[in-house]
């Protein structure tokens, strides 16, 4: 393009290039590298009075596309001129033209109103709708229409005003082939929600592409006051699966795996028979809690009167809600003391909940887990034989057999117990052990430290600071010279403490050797390391003393030295 031109466009000032425009008609139409002619320009820097210029002048320009297809009427609507865009819209209607301008897609299949809705510009979308209401703004190449982009970006007023003004916008068929009213869930508008639930309430019907429907989102994001108009509307959406066909889940299911307590409690309130619902494995809503391990959700759930039957239903393995609970490792009194968990339950593995929590790894709950269980007498297949052992100890003079029935639940509970500790004791005992090594390495070097402070402060006290009186005269002959200096008795004092401290921690390093080859003394051995750290640093901080002392003690000798 013309540097004058494209100046005078980017500016505005039609004054530059008027003239030749008239005399050369295909002057207008240079181009930029991006395709743009002298009215993308000036609609793309807002100029209006320029645009409606430049269209007296070649109307046929007001259709012409750049390289990525888009109309003068695309870039202003992008860019929120509004002035622009009426100028354009004016002259479509001037010149009677038989395009559509509204209707002309770019390259990704936007229109104008497209741009407006996305760029957020009211004004513009206002103008665009009213021009053409009778056009329904389909769909974009990525499936978008204009009321899709409003109710997904939360831009309300455009969605209510192109609901109000468009005779018949185009709803269906967004992205994933979810509809604008699973974008405003999604996205939690609410504004937009109330609005397209109160213009076409089967909307929260349509499932998207992963077989969830508007109702089943709003129950994920916690919407409540979403979820009650839905279900106030039609109860029945409520078991509607959410899903493909072999794998399926239903709101409360939803619910329950997010442990929305809220929501689960609002669900039945509506539909009390919900918690009857099942997935595709057959399982219900506690069944989903205990896997999620969401407890206050289980705890709910069994606090509903028609939830009782949740507690001991089988899902498509036979496993019961304890049965996963088992394999979890986790512990629910609640669940594990309900009247309706104490019946012996088999999966299609044969096994009950107890044979399940014996086999799953170790955790911090398992062994609270195992104890509850096992003082229920919830056994399983892992105990026959020890179960017909029994059978032939009937005592003749007790007809009912409950004296033999107890002790068989006594003596199966021990077993029980005792095979915990079995499985657990190898493991408990080598990380005992393996503790106990380590301290023992720390012992030694305590030894090693100790044992020099003994040896330094052993030497010191042998040969004091100052020597010892010599003159047979004197009645002090043997006796320290400096005996009568403060500092001399606070180094004796702290020499004696720190010889004594440090063999003491000796003491006790020896006695740790002795008791460590129990792995049970674990506890006795650990105390007694902190205890022999501690008198280590007290005789090391006695040793700084000590030295301290000489130190100030020299530099008393060399003072009086001097001054003689």
């Amino acid at each position: 393009m013309d540097p004058i031109l494209y100046s005078a466009a980017m500016r505005g000032n039609i004054g530059d290039v008027y003239y030749n425009l008239i005399r050369d008609e295909e002057y207008g139409y240079q181009v930029t590298p991006k395709g743009n002619t002298v009215l993308h320009v000036a609609a793309l820097y807002g100029h209006s009075h320029f645009a409606a210029e430049v269209l007296k002048i070649s109307p046929a320009m007001l259709c012409y596309q750049n390289k990525k297809n888009e109309t003068a009427l695309h870039i202003a609507a992008n860019e929120g001129h509004t002035e622009v865009v009426r100028v354009l819209l004016v002259c479509v209607e001037d010149h009677n033209t038989n395009d559509k301008l509204t209707r002309i897609t770019d390259a990704s299949g936007d229109t104008a109103l497209h741009k407006a809705v996305r760029s957020q510009h009211l004004d513009v979308v206002k103008l665009l709708v009213k021009e053409d209401s009778e056009f329904e703004f389909p769909p974009n190449h990525a499936q978008e229409t204009p009321l899709y982009l409003a109710a997904e970006s939360g831009f309300h007023d455009a969605l209510i005003n192109i609901l109000e003004s468009c005779n018949n916008p185009t709803y269906a068929a967004g992205p994933s082939n979810r509809t604008p009213l699973h974008a405003a869930v999604i996205q939690e508008h609410k504004d937009c929600i109330r609005s397209l639930w109160q213009w076409n309430k089967p909307l929260c019907e349509e499932p998207d592409l992963w077989g969830w429907n508007s109702l089943h989102y709003a129950v994920k994001f916690g919407l409540k006051d979403v979820v009650s108009d839905m279900l106030g509307w039609k109860k029945s959406l409520v078991y509607l699966p959410a899903g493909s066909e072999n794998d399926w889940t239903t709101a409360i299911h939803i619910a329950a795996c997010e442990g929305d307590v809220n929501m689960i409690k609002k669900l039945l309130n509506c539909c009390p028979d919900c918690s009857d619902t099942l997935n595709s494995n057959n399982q219900n809503a506690l069944h989903v809690a205990v896997l999620k391990n969401q407890e206050k959700v289980v705890r709910v759930l069994l606090g509903y009167d028609n939830c009782d039957s949740l507690v001991d239903e089988p899902d498509s393995n036979g496993n019961t809600p304890l049965h996963l609970l088992a394999a979890s490792g986790n512990h629910l009194p609640e669940l594990i003391n309900h009247p309706r968990a104490k019946k012996m339950s088999f999966n299609k593995q044969n096994q009950t909940p107890l044979d399940i929590a014996l086999s799953c790894t170790a955790t911090t709950k398992k062994e609270k887990l195992m104890d509850d269980l096992c003082s229920i007498g919830r056994f399983g297949k892992r105990d026959f034989e020890v179960k017909r052992k029994y059978e032939y100890m009937y005592n003749p003079n007790d007809e009912t057999g409950t004296g033999v029935k107890m002790q068989l639940n006594d003596e199966m509970g021990t077993r029980v117990k005792m095979r915990l500790r079995e499985d657990d004791h190898d493991k408990v005992k080598k990380a005992d052990q393996a503790i106990i090594e380590s301290i023992m390495k720390v012992a030694e070097i305590h030894i090693v430290v100790a044992t020099l402070i003994m040896t330094v402060t052993f030497a010191a006290g042998i040969t004091l600071p100052g020597g010892f009186e010599s003159d047979p005269d004197s009645h002090n002959q043997g006796m320290a010279i400096l005996i009568r200096k403060t500092t001399f008795r606070a180094f004796v004092v702290s020499d004696a403490i720190a010889f004594t401290l440090s063999a003491v921690a000796i003491f006790i390093c020896f006695l740790m050797a002795n008791v460590s080859t129990g792995a049970q003394h674990k506890k006795l051995i650990q105390n007694l390391c902190n205890l022999a750290s501690i008198f280590l640093c007290l005789s090391m901080l006695a040793v700084v003393i000590a030295f301290a002392t000489v130190v100030d003690m020299c530099d008393e000798s060399k003072m009086k030295n001097i001054s003689e």
